[in-house]
């Protein structure tokens, strides 16, 4: 009877975790420190039985994660679950093997069955909550030559078709008289206003506590991963400078991910103390 036991137990999950695929969703953004919930797809490809009770658990930078739980996956059926994650620091993140396993029916005997699909994410730098954004003016010439539609105090001299919402002194009426639809201007917001945030990436030769100067920069990164938020909410273009990169110019209104995924690969650098030998300079006499 014991024996019994074990053989049905052992068949019944095995056909629990046949023909069941497992597809990891990763989020399109990831910061340092913020919990993230990545998302587990379980499609059964079996006609007529279901998969109950299977867990996967994930591998990240060589270590497992929290399991993502399916109850009940139906014949032909695709369930969604996930777990969460929290990232320790910014930068490159390898996703390695996936581990599905289940206990189903009885809990007496674990099986389960690995599979190898890796995966790379980029973590991009912690966020702060108060980080003071002194107010900035625009920049002459052709320093951030930039302009976009939207709310602002200049006609960029086209018109779309009205919105439910859109102001009525926006109406241009002559147009709107040409087409017989009501049609709106379209403002040209002024985003000209340049910051350039520097960041110094350079370790001095003569720092005696590293670990400590390796915090203090983590947080300027983070500083001005939230500097770059704040400005390009508020419609100012964005840069960031390092001492020998430099992050595209982003518009201000627009999403800070370039700046962040140019901040998430930031490296610090050490500057080398003891100078380098010099060849000797050899002499030529002249006949």
């Amino acid at each position: 009877l014991l024996l019994s036991l074990l053989l049905v137990s052992g068949v019944l999950s095995d056909l629990a975790l046949w023909k069941l695929r497992m597809r990891r969703r990763l989020p399109p953004r990831m910061f340092a420190g913020a919990k993230t919930v990545i998302e587990v797809e379980a499609a059964n490809q079996k006609r007529w039985l279901a998969s109950v009770s299977v867990e996967m658990v994930d591998e990240v930078e060589g270590e497992e994660t929290k399991p993502a739980h399916f109850v009940r996956v139906p014949a032909g059926a695709t369930k969604t679950s996930g777990y969460s994650f929290e990232p320790p620091r910014r930068g490159r993140l390898e996703l390695g093997q996936m581990r599905v396993r289940t206990r189903y029916p009885f809990g007496l005997i674990e099986k389960g069955y690995v599979t190898d699909k890796p995966a790379e994410i980029v973590v991009y730098p912690r966020l702060l909550d108060h980080v003071a954004a002194p107010p900035v003016q625009p920049v002459p010439g052709d320093a951030a030559p930039m302009h976009r539609t939207g709310r602002g105090s200049e006609f960029a001299g086209s018109v779309r078709f009205y919105r439910e919402g859109d102001e009525a002194r926006d109406i241009h009426w002559k147009r709107t008289a040409s087409r017989g639809e009501l049609v709106v201007r379209e403002h040209e917001q002024d985003t000209s206003a340049l910051v350039t945030l520097t960041i110094d990436d350079v370790m001095p030769a003569e720092t005696q506590d590293e670990a400590g100067w390796r915090d203090d920069f983590e947080r300027r990164v983070s500083e001005s991963a939230t500097l770059a938020a704040v400005y390009l909410g508020r419609g100012v273009s964005v840069q960031v400078r390092a001492s020998k990169s430099e992050s595209p110019i982003v518009a201000g209104g627009n999403a800070p991910d370039p700046i962040w995924y140019f901040l998430a690969l930031l490296d610090a650098e050490r500057v080398d103390a003891t100078p380098k030998p010099r060849k000797p300079i050899g002499r030529r006499w002249a006949a």
